[in-house]
């Protein structure tokens, strides 16, 4: 016994008989059980079964049955014996058979070329196909004239009428006798298909499904009933986890993983299962089977079955009985429970369902493990990496590992399915790749020693894999190979490889360039840094060659944007998501081998391959340098009309190339805050290199004049007598008064002093916070830039933002406005308007949290802060300035704490009669060495009027160490020009304890 169920129309003795079948009977057989039935289907007229060991056995109509003889029992198709079938697929009038080896073979009628042979257009017998070169199939599926197969390389192809777009091809012929690749689907791992009436549609390993072709009656899910000549993601089923898709005639069909269907299209019949007869332009859940778990699912041409492993439901047309309703009955608008037939023989269970063009047939089964397993579904993809992983272990033979790692890698469908995680999800969050286990399949092949395995996997990425990267984009999951390759190593993945990648990812569509970040975004730190880098060394490396091919410039320059240009993708990324430390875009090496003011004039003229288009590659000390050639620019443009007016008024115009500052140091700020404000009529000047000159003192200001200049101008305004600023005691930060009683001007003065500072390589001592830099660059600041000045209160905040339990009110007791001591008075601001009566709660805490933040870092010193921003942008601002990082504009303007401190005695110089040799010299460094970290800081800052070095570098700092005679004495430094006086102690203890006295005595300047 076959133990197999059938019901339906069998006029032409399908099912055994010439008599329609109006209620379950026993599909006949001869020699077959039905453990050995990998799978049945038919047209209206014919039925094809093909057992496990891949024989085929036919009834029907005689002109499909692909043998002579009797209609009917089922009976072996002999001239098939020969081969070992896989896969089975009946069109309207057509039969394709899938071999072992990946040939087929059809027969039957081929109007539209749908058998893939030349004429005749009937073909009595089993006969071998125009093969697609190059490629094996795997699976296959029929329309009414149309077929597609699916090739083990992850390639689709599809052949006969195209009228309607079921091809998948955009083309003007509507007949193709020969296979056609769906070049659309390229790189998307497919695991089933399947081809309706006059449409077609596929199922990814990730379970979303495409569709294309006929949409009149919307069976396509896109909302709308146009056709679509090429694949279209179905966006409605994309958080669905399919696992199932089927066509019918005029409509389609969808199982989930949680056992829920779906169907949309042609509902005339009552195919779709909603209780009515109306079609249905976008999936909707059959909602009779909520609440049941179904396993499976058949669709015929108008008519649907489903099963729980226990039971069946049916609906839609019952024309021929094919619902076994004992009756031709019309249709049937709602899942009905069939008549159960297989439980009188108590040990036979439901292992399969499936549907003809109008017949259903139930494979029963005593066997557990032949329980529902979908034999029209290709699930070797998924498993492929798992079985890798085991297997490279055990392979000792290196030809062995090439051979198999080669087919692996043998398409990018392939690679893109090769390390999909198996557990059932959807691309909402993630690519799917599961990133642990394809790291230890790298780590795997990294240990293969062998000189044939590199060259093999060098062929497979230049001839399969780069040449294929994608640019139309249909589904996801086509952009996984943009993932898994930044993963290979150096040796499979060279630089030569890596304008192409970066290429390939320009090119996309916009929507898969938004995907493709949000992956990358939610990698590990070290997946990013390892794409980071395999760019920046591809930049490097054309930069460099050019020198040494000066013929390939052209092409090298061209290789170099591209991979510039996603450098600058991920450096969004990093913005946004704060993956790595901004400088580790850092490539050092560009400030040896790029001439930096030929690139900036290039960049001003519109050239299109420039660094400074790409500033966040530069360090901080580059850019600075990036700032000086631009103010100088700017300025000899000024120079250049003045120049010309003093020509045209014959020399009577004066040109001073600097700008001059006298002052008093009586009266040093009303000195400086006058000529500044004199000096913003002219912006120009402001930008010139500073000078300064103290009244009734000689020298010319080599810097040093100017860096006192600075200490002292900060001094005073930063005095608590002013009340300009406050200072956080934990942060050490300081942060703008709320009060404000000290006039605009003077925020303006410091605001065009720091800029200053900026233009003129000075450190300014005064330690604002990033959040400060991040307003001036036009940065919102947020929670984290907050807490930078307020730790405690930040720390606070985040409390109360993980806070979420039911007592939130009672606990916090909080509304929508602030408390501050107004001398000695309390104030409460509302933080939005009637605040004070709005209570904080869950629903509303990070509303509070974000107007709490603008209080204090925007609205409540909105004018001392437009003050100060208005005078540095005055002086600073401009495109090189939006440059910078925030913490880059921090540095310098007060320089950088973090340094390796040793270096100081490498650009030291000594003057009368010491030298790095001197005794007292060494003692005096051995001194300095053995100092707690705190004390060396506090040694730089009484040396140098600073405890942190400018942005250039340690390098960039000039110390000298000069003899005096008297041992008495401490030692003196001279802080505007970083000069120690330094008597000639006898010995350590006496170096130690006056070095220290010396330092412990500074008077420092500034609220810090």
């Amino acid at each position: 016994m076959t133990h197999v169920l059938c019901c339906g129309k069998s006029g032409d003795g399908q099912l055994g008989s010439t008599q329609d079948a109006l209620e379950w009977v026993e599909l006949v057989a001869p020699g077959v059980s039905g453990d050995n039935i990998r799978c049945i289907t038919g047209s209206k007229r014919n039925t094809i079964l093909l057992t496990r060991d891949g024989l085929v056995y036919s009834a029907g109509k005689k002109e499909v049955l692909g043998r002579a003889g009797q209609q009917c029992p089922l009976t072996p198709i002999v001239s098939l014996d020969a081969f070992t079938i896989k896969s089975i697929a009946c069109g309207e009038d057509h039969v394709i058979a899938v071999s072992s080896s990946g040939s087929w073979l059809s027969w039957g009628f081929n109007a539209v070329g749908q058998c893939a042979l030349p004429p005749p257009n009937f073909v009595e017998k089993p006969t071998h196909a125009r093969p697609i070169i190059g490629a094996k199939v795997q699976l296959v599926s029929c329309g009414s004239r149309h077929t597609l197969a699916l090739c083990r390389n992850g390639e689709m192809f599809g052949w006969g009428d195209a009228t309607s777009g079921q091809l998948g091809i955009q083309t003007d012929t509507k007949v193709h006798s020969t296979p056609v690749r769906i070049t659309a689907l390229d790189g998307i791992p497919i695991s089933q298909i399947s081809a309706g009436g006059q449409h077609s549609a596929a199922l990814t390993v990730s379970g979303q499904i495409i569709a294309w072709g006929g949409n009149s009656f919307g069976q396509l899910g896109l909302g709308d009933t146009l056709r679509r000549p090429t694949p279209r993601l179905v966006p409605m089923l994309s958080g669905h986890m399919v696992k199932s898709v089927q066509c019918g005639e005029h409509h389609t069909a969808a199982l989930t993983e949680l056992g829920a269907v779906l169907t949309w299209g042609e509902g005339g019949y009552g195919q779709l299962g909603h209780g009515n007869t109306n079609k249905q332009i976008v999936p909707r859940q059959v909602t009779e089977l909520m609440g049941v778990k179904i396993v499976q699912i058949g669709t015929g041409f108008n008519h649907m079955v489903a099963t729980d492993g226990r039971r069946v439901w049916g609906w839609g047309s019952c024309s021929s009985g094919q619902l076994s309703q004992g009756a031709a009955l019309h249709h049937i608008h709602t899942p009905t429970l069939l008549p159960d037939k297989w439980s009188e023989a108590g040990d036979l269970l439901i292992a399969d369902v499936y549907c003809g063009a109008e017949q259903t047939f139930i494979r029963l089964s005593k066997n557990q493990k032949s329980l529902i397993v979908d034999s029209r579904t290709w699930d070797a993809d998924i498993t492929k990496a798992e079985t890798a992983l085991e297997d490279l272990n055990e392979l000792g033979d290196p030809t062995q590992i090439i051979s198999y790692v080669t087919e692996l890698f043998g398409s990018i469908s392939d690679v893109n399915s090769l390390f999909v995680s198996p557990q059932p999800h959807c691309l909402t969050s993630g690519s799917g790749i599961d990133m642990l286990r394809m790291r230890k399949f790298f780590t795997l092949l990294k240990a293969v020693k062998h000189p044939d395995y590199h060259n093999a996997m060098s062929d497979c990425l230049n001839k399969k894999i780069m040449p294929c990267l994608p640019h139309e984009v249909v589904s996801p999951e086509q952009l996984r190979v943009f993932c898994i390759l930044p993963e290979l190593n150096s040796l499979y993945f060279p630089t030569d490889y890596v304008p192409h990648f970066c290429r390939a990812i320009l090119e996309l569509p916009s929507s898969a360039q938004e995907t493709l970040k949000t992956w990358y975004a939610g990698y590990e730190v070290s997946y990013f840094e390892a794409l980071l880098t395999i760019c920046k060394k591809s930049v490097y490396r054309s930069l460099v060659n050019r020198f040494h091919d000066p013929e390939k410039n052209s092409f090298r320059l061209r290789q170099m944007e591209v991979c510039l240009r996603v450098l600058k993708m991920l450096s969004d990324i990093n913005a946004t998501h704060d993956i790595v430390p901004y400088n580790a875009f850092y490539i050092h090496e560009l400030a040896d081998q790029l001439d930096l003011n030929e690139d900036y004039r290039n960049w001003k003229e519109g050239r299109d391959i420039v660094f400074c288009r790409y500033p966040f590659l530069f360090t901080a000390s580059v850019k600075a340098k990036l700032l000086s050639i631009d103010a100088n620019h700017q300025m000899n443009e000024i120079l250049r009309k003045i120049a010309y007016e003093q020509f045209v008024s014959q020399g009577n115009v004066c040109v001073n190339p600097y700008m001059e500052l006298k002052v008093r140091r009586t009266n040093l700020l009303q000195d400086t805050l006058r000529q500044i404000q004199l000096y913003e009529n002219y912006p120009h000047v402001l930008k010139k290199p500073l000078k300064v000159i103290f009244e009734g003192e000689e020298g010319y200001d080599a810097g040093g004049v100017q860096k006192e200049f600075f200490l002292l101008l900060m001094r005073e305004l930063l005095s608590p007598d002013y009340g300009m600023f406050t200072v956080d005691q934990e942060s050490r930060f300081i942060w703008f008064s709320t009060f404000g009683f000290e006039n605009e001007a003077n925020y303006r003065l410091i605001g065009v002093l720091c800029g200053l500072a900026i233009y003129n390589s000075t450190i300014v001592d005064i330690n604002f916070p990033p959040a400060l830099y991040k307003k001036l660059l036009g940065m919102p600041t947020t929670l984290a830039d907050f807490a930078k000045v307020h730790p405690t209160e930040g720390n606070t905040l985040r409390q109360l933002l993980a806070y979420n339990e039911p007592d939130f009110e009672d606990v916090m007791c909080l509304n929508f406005s602030v408390t501050r001591d107004f001398f000695g008075e309390v104030e409460e601001i509302d933080l939005t308007p009637g605040g004070r009566d709005m209570v904080v709660t869950l629903d509303n805490k990070q509303q509070y949290i974000r107007d709490y933040i603008d209080y204090y870092l925007n609205s409540s010193m909105e004018k001392q802060y437009n003050a100060f921003a208005a005078g540095f942008l005055l002086v600073a601002g401009g495109e090189v300035f939006k440059s910078f990082h925030p913490e880059e504009l921090m540095h310098m303007v007060s320089g950088m704490h973090d340094f390796n401190f040793n270096d100081l005695e490498q650009i030291t110089e000594y003057k009368n009669g010491y030298s790095p040799e001197h005794p007292v010299i060494k003692l005096f460094w051995e001194v300095v060495k053995e100092m707690e970290l705190d004390m060396k800081k506090r040694f730089l800052f009484f040396l140098t009027g600073s405890d942190r070095i400018p942005i250039h570098g340690i390098h960039s700092i000039k110390i000298i160490i000069q003899k005096v005679k008297d041992n008495s004495r401490l030692p003196v430094a001279h802080t505007c020009f970083n000069l120690l006086d330094l008597p000639p102690y006898p010995n350590k203890s006496m170096m130690r304890n006056k070095l220290l006295l010396a330092i412990q005595n500074t008077e420092g300047f500034g609220l810090v």
